[in-house]
């Protein structure tokens, strides 16, 4: 039946449950689905008392979707109905649809009423019965209170001068270059990545090397296999309250609980890593009494949980108020930018070849990271980015621009650019294969980089490349007289990428 024909039942009182299911299946579909909803919206306007008494409906399952349908049409009508039938209900599995309905709603007039939602509902007991029904209502408030908060509302990062115990994840092949450039603190190197007690949280801050920056909590590892409440006890004993104390402060404001999210890294099926999160979270925020509130929308802190070779966890704090402006030019990106961290690292490792004032070319710029970060490591003279995608052109003059560095960027094939001088240097991060392009087609571009190399660039010159299909490059390298290779370095196991620097002969 059509959308039309469902609410006609309805309206004459047929089979209500499973046509009320229907329409919101309808009004879910990608085709015409909004459409049916603008349809709906003004039958309710005209005839609002067809749908309205359903959620006083002695079935509870029919109360539950009538509250959904209810919630899609979003009138202020919609909103008072279901915040009194919200209220009304007795059933625990249904309250939470009631919030999800309202989540499209203006409910700022009803935020203290949620707080006091939220605050009993972290307070109830739970039992094996109710525990997944309050954990779902809860949830569910969470999500209208986070849609209420006010922007710009969140803790700000304090005491980057307080030395800090933390990890810095980086590419395990190469963590040692990120070891070798911290001064201060004990250094060691992690499976995960380079553990730094008593850091200087503002020298690590300089170091471009890495890509993210967690902070260690002083407990045991988590241990999977206990119950939540346990789990949550342990991380609040390890020191999760006095960190945020000390690096999310309160300040000048009223004392609010702290919103985080958590982030599990595990080899668990999905399902199996969502439920442990959800009942972590719901068990943090019990045990803090409210003084943490899951927030996965607003959240102010990120706890992560790292699974180990043992199968326990590793518990980490990550800030994302962490004032960290290493690459604050990168406004533009596309799907297959190279992540600025990694960029930093090829630079760094080529280092030892790389030529100040040299006039450097990148055949495949992309949005400009690889290009930028070569010269913030080592000023060039002259940069020229070369690529075919035209919006990532546009992207990269705009990173440019606020990086304050002079690009030349054309938007043009690689095989069709031509220059009046030769460059010492060409440093690039190749196309790989996948999606739409092809292994052959991604040996052809490894054909024409190497071939146009040696009538782009002076004799002694340098070529870098990082590639993810190393067998063309050495075999394309192969066919070239003029290239030599210097050196390679496997950047990553897991993903076979290789960055080879390739010297250019006298010719």
């Amino acid at each position: 039946m059509d959308l039309q024909e469902l609410y006609q039942e309805i309206k004459a009182g047929k089979n209500m449950r499973q046509n009320l299911s229907a329409i919101r299946a309808a009004l879910k579909e990608k085709e015409g689905g909004r459409e049916k909803l603008e349809w709906l919206r003004d039958r309710f306007q005209e005839e609002p008392e067809t749908l309205l008494p359903l959620l006083k409906s002695e079935d509870a399952k029919t109360r539950k979707n009538a509250a959904l349908v209810l919630g899609s049409i979003g009138s202020d009508v919609c909103r008072d109905a279901l915040l009194l039938a919200y209220q009304a209900e007795t059933q625990r599995f249904v309250k939470s649809s009631y919030l999800i309905a309202l989540q499209g709603s203006d409910c700022a007039k009803c935020a203290d009423f949620f707080r006091e939602r939220q605050t009993e509902l972290i307070r109830t007991e739970r039992t094996p019965e109710t525990e997944k029904h309050i954990r779902e209502e809860l949830e569910a408030v969470n999500v209208l209170l986070s849609r209420l908060q006010p922007q710009g509302e969140n803790r700000r990062f304090a005491g980057l001068d307080v030395p800090s115990d933390v990890i810095l994840t980086a590419w395990k092949e190469h963590r040692e270059v990120t070891a070798r450039q911290i001064a201060k603190g004990s250094v060691s190197l992690l499976g995960s990545g380079i553990r730094v007690r008593e850091a200087d949280l503002r020298e690590l801050l300089t170091i471009r090397t890495w890509r993210e920056l967690l902070f260690c909590l002083n407990g045991e590892e988590l241990n999977p296999e206990k119950i939540a409440a346990e789990q949550a006890e342990a991380l609040l004993s390890s020191g999760l309250l006095e960190l945020l104390e000390r690096h999310l402060p309160e300040g000048t404001q009223k004392k609010t609980p702290w919103r985080f999210r958590i982030e599990c890294r595990s080899r668990m099926m999905q399902e199996q890593k969502n439920l442990f999160t959800k009942r972590l979270a719901d068990g943090l925020m019990q045990r803090s009494k409210g003084l943490l509130i899951n927030d996965v929308s607003a959240y102010e802190v990120e706890i992560r949980l790292l699974e180990k070779k043992s199968g326990a966890f590793l518990p980490l704090v990550k800030f994302p108020s962490l004032p960290d402006h290493r690459f604050s030019y990168r406004k533009n990106s596309t799907a297959a930018s190279m992540q600025p961290s990694l960029a930093a690292l090829l630079a760094k490792l080529a280092e030892p070849y790389l030529k100040e004032e040299a006039r450097v070319l990148d055949p495949f710029c992309g949005v400009g990271t690889l290009l930028l970060e070569r010269n913030y490591l080592v000023h060039a003279d002259t940069l020229y980015g070369v690529d075919l995608f035209a919006p990532a052109i546009a992207g990269a003059r705009e990173n440019a621009a606020i990086a304050g560095v002079p690009v030349h960027f054309v938007n043009r094939d690689m095989r069709d650019f031509r220059h009046e001088y030769r460059f010492d240097e060409i440093f690039t991060d190749m196309p790989s294969a996948g999606g739409k392009r092809t292994s052959h087609e991604t040996d052809l571009l490894h054909r024409y980089l190497f071939e146009r190399a040696e009538g782009l660039l002076k004799p002694g010159a340098m070529l870098f490349v990082y590639t993810h299909d190393r067998g063309f490059a050495k075999k394309r390298l192969r066919e070239c007289a003029n290239l030599r290779l210097e050196r390679e370095w496997r950047i990553s196991e897991k993903e076979d990428a290789w960055f080879l620097a390739v010297r250019m002969g006298a010719g």
